[in-house]
């Protein structure tokens, strides 16, 4: 065995620094900052933040001895931006910021009731949030990255009801990348005594099994030395799921999933690690002589060399500012196994580092300038001969064609046979229902929802691409996967992320579900909302404007957090682009902007807009166009309008609420509803604005100016207005209708 090597290289890429005195545990009066670390009692974990400003800060777990041995990431998918990065205990809850003041739950699995609260960092590598009356309320063992230490379960949960979920072990993207990788270590469903190792496009593995009444994997040799692991199975009708404990003979063991697809079993010794790596190869008796689950070549492969190329990259391109040349440049890239190429912009001192396929870039590439090219990132051609594109790669490389895409966006292609399958032929029984787009269908077993376009559907295959396109840029918590997609004949399919309660709407305007909303669950979906909203405007690599945001497309999801669909509407923005303008106008009546719904033109304010009317319904639980007054002359914009001037703002509440609510938020809600639908664009806030003013209530809000669409004459008015202005253009407005 040698001295393991996992993420040796980010020894120099990532700063870790330790706080004096050291202390195990956070307490509601703690602050946690990026030079401050907890360790565990005996000194084997340390807990903290680790990274850097090109790739992004991130909250995980080490050990104490190997700092570049990193066992769990808290922030995998969301890197915070800078060293501002901070970590507290806020009502209970672990909450994590940035300079950006965007928060977010670090236990949002498991949210916690009760404000008396602390978390601490055990010796077995688990952090643990607990109650000082209840015990755990979440622990990182519950969430696992890319390791697999004793006492964690991988497995089925909540098995024989509606919110099943599965517990993996997920690789890394790279070595220097924790974001979710390519490849995942699970309990296989089809077959509970087997482990199972996934490709990110569907190709699958078993790799350990129960061989009477002994756990082996496929690997192991006559040395026996995955003996060492003691693996038990535990099933029963709620669960089924696997753990270990070490053997005697180490001071600890683990498995780690490795990014290029090899299973490492990692020990240590007398505060030594050792590693030991395997491929992933069946053989006849053990040994890796067998057939193998081949990786997906790396843009790393055939080493590190760049080829000069006259052109700018695209503006989408990841950029990194501060003084860096262009040895610095290259030297990012390098390391990066998914970073096809670079520019170093020296008048601006920027790094952009390009990540999709290289003979997209090839096509694209125009304007002044020089780039950088990996000369190693391999062509389709050649992975073909290597025997690593089999049928539905080829299938999925023609629907990309199709679209006008590269198979750099990796989205799985699922048969419509499987889909047929598993959706009982599309059975009534499970459908969930039905949009613009089509119908929605649950698939038997499967955490996953199957949305079909309909041939009758306003939209079709333009708002099918785009959806493709823009959602498999976008990852956030507050956003729904796009998890694949399927195209066979006339069949259009997207297959997302399951979301057990529906949608808003089927909640707030149902007279009898709206109660299970109190004030503070209606609170944090209209902050989850915010998040994820303000996401795609500012964060992400494309700036993203929805145009179709409305509380059928809020999804909720078991702890009803929320997460924002439907993005077959959306409009992608330039940097420098702050407005745009269609002939084409698509949203629903109700939710649309004046300045968009007359005149086409779109902006973030657009959004906000939206965001807008779905705080009003929230807190009133009526829909936008209801009708109040007995000559059905006020919508719901123009009823709250008219109770605020009158100071009746209390009037508008949802009367379900009763006592549970504080009327000085309530207050303070309506008016930031009225702030977000102003008549200008230019008196609406953007939503940077709109997530602080949410988080911080100390901040004193103006007074809002009369609304758009005050009456329902306004929104009768709003179709032939737009029909008269723009004869010859392409209108897609929807009715308010739940799914």
């Amino acid at each position: 065995m040698a001295l393991s090597l996992r993420l040796l290289c980010l020894v120099s890429f990532f700063s870790f620094f330790s706080s004096s005195p050291a202390t195990d545990t956070l307490t509601p009066s703690d602050m946690l900052r990026d030079n401050q670390t907890l360790v565990s009692s005996g000194g084997l974990f340390e807990f903290g933040f680790f990274g850097e400003s090109v790739s992004g800060y991130y909250l995980g777990i080490w050990f104490t001895a190997d700092p570049s041995n990193v066992v769990w990431v808290g922030n995998r998918d969301f890197p915070l931006i800078d060293s501002s990065a901070l970590l507290q205990i806020r009502s209970g809850n672990l909450i994590l910021t940035d300079r950006r003041q965007v928060q977010s739950i670090v236990n949002s699995g498991n949210v916690a009731t009760t404000s008396n609260t602390s978390a601490t960092l055990l010796d077995t590598g688990n952090f643990v949030l607990r109650a000082a009356d209840t015990g755990i309320i979440w622990q990182s063992f519950d969430a696992p990255s890319d390791t697999n230490l004793p006492g964690m379960k991988l497995g089925s949960f909540n098995l024989n009801t509606d919110h099943q979920n599965l517990q993996v072990v997920n690789s890394w993207a790279s070595h220097q990348n924790p974001a979710r990788g390519l490849y995942t270590l699970s309990i296989d469903s089809s077959d509970l005594t087997k482990l199972s190792v996934w490709r990110g496009d569907g190709v699958k593995m078993v790799i350990a099994f129960l061989d009477e009444y002994e756990f082996r994997f496929i690997f192991e040799n006559s040395n026996g030395s995955t003996n060492d692991y003691d693996f038990s199975l535990q099933f029963n009708r709620n669960e089924a799921f696997y753990t270990f404990s070490s053997s005697k003979n180490y001071d600890l063991m683990w498995l780690v999933m490795n990014s290029t697809g090899n299973l490492d079993q990692n020990f240590m010794l007398k505060g030594k690690i050792y590693s030991v790596s395997h491929p992933l190869c069946a053989g006849s008796n053990g040994g890796n002589n067998g057939t193998c689950l081949p990786s997906i070549p790396s843009q790393c492969k055939d080493g590190g060399a760049f080829s000069e190329m006259n052109g700018s990259l695209p503006s989408t391109s990841a950029g990194s500012g501060g003084s860096i040349g262009i040895s610095e440049c290259q030297t990012l890239c390098q390391v990066n196994c998914s970073c096809t190429a670079f520019a170093s912009v020296q008048n601006e001192s920027v790094c952009q580092l390009y990540y999709g396929s290289k003979q997209n870039l090839l096509k694209i590439v125009e304007g002044p300038g020089l780039i950088y090219i990996r000369d190693g990132a391999p062509s389709e051609d050649q992975a073909r001969r290597e025997g690593i594109i089999n049928s539905d790669h080829e299938v999925r490389g023609a629907i990309y064609k199709k679209f006008g895409r590269q198979k750099d966006q990796e989205l799985p292609l699922f048969s419509f046979s499987t889909i047929k399958a598993a959706t009982s032929d599309f059975a009534k029984a499970n459908k969930l229902g039905e949009g613009g787009f089509g119908p929605v269908y649950k698939a038997k077993g499967q955490e996953i929802a199957v949305k079909r376009l309909s041939k009758i559907s306003r939209q079709g295959l333009k708002e099918f691409k785009n959806e493709i396109s823009v959602i498999c840029k976008l990852q956030h918590r507050n956003l729904v996967r796009l998890l694949g997609c399927c195209i066979e004949a006339e069949e259009s399919i997207l297959i997302y992320e399951y979301m057990p309660n529906n949608s808003l709407d089927s909640f707030i305007f149902d007279s009898g579900k709206r109660v299970l909303l109190d004030w503070r669950k209606r609170m944090n979906i209209i902050e989850g909302i915010a998040q994820g909203l303000l996401y795609p405007h500012k964060y992400s690599r494309l700036r993203i404007i929805h145009r179709d945001l409305k509380t059928s497309n809020i999804l909720l999801d078991c702890d009803m957090n929320p997460k924002i669909s439907d993005f077959g509407m959306a409009r992608i923005f330039g940097d420098n682009d702050t407005r745009g303008q269609t002939n084409r106008v698509v949203g629903t009546f109700g939710y649309m902007s004046p300045e968009y719904a007359m005149d086409g033109l779109f902006s973030e304010k657009s959004d906000v807009f939206s965001f807008g009317v779905i705080i009003l319904e929230i807190v009133s639980g009526k829909k936008s166009i209801s009708f109040f007054e007995a000559d059905q002359s006020l919508n719901l914009l123009g009823k709250a309008w008219d109770l605020w001037k009158k100071g009746k703002t209390m009037e508008l509440m949802d009367p379900t609420l009763r006592n549970y609510f504080s009327s000085t938020e309530v207050t303070r809600c309506i008016q930031m509803g009225l702030l977000y639908v102003q008549e200008r664009a230019m008196d609406r806030p953007t939503m940077s604005d709109v997530v602080l003013t949410l988080s911080n209530e100390t901040i004193a809000l103006p007074l809002p100016k009369e609304p758009a669409f005050l009456s329902r004459s306004s929104d009768a008015e709003l179709s032939s207005s737009r029909q008269r202005r723009h004869s010859g253009s392409d209108i897609t407005i929807s009715e308010v209708d739940g799914r």
